[in-house]
C-alpha cells in the first residue's frame, strides 16, 4: 500500500485522508466570526451522500 499524498485530495463532501493516521476525516476550519470547528473523523465504511455516484445503465454508460 502507497502512502497518502502530503497535499491530500478532498471528496465533494470535504472528507480527506489524514496522513499521519490514515484515517477518513473532516479537517479543521475556520468559522466567519474566527473559532475554529474540530476535526472530525468519518467511520469506516461511511459514504455521504454528496459522495454516491449517480447510477447510469449499461447502455447510458456507452454513450
Amino acid at each position: 500500500m502507497s502512502k497518502p499524498a502530503i497535499v491530500p485530495e478532498t471528496t465533494v463532501a470535504g472528507i480527506s485522508v489524514d496522513p499521519r493516521t490514515l484515517e477518513r476525516v473532516i479537517p479543521e476550519s475556520r468559522r466567519p466570526d474566527g473559532s475554529v470547528r474540530k476535526q472530525l473523523k468519518i467511520r469506516p465504511g461511511f459514504t455521504p451522500q454528496e459522495d454516491v455516484r449517480r447510477f447510469r445503465g449499461s447502455r447510458q454508460a456507452q454513450m
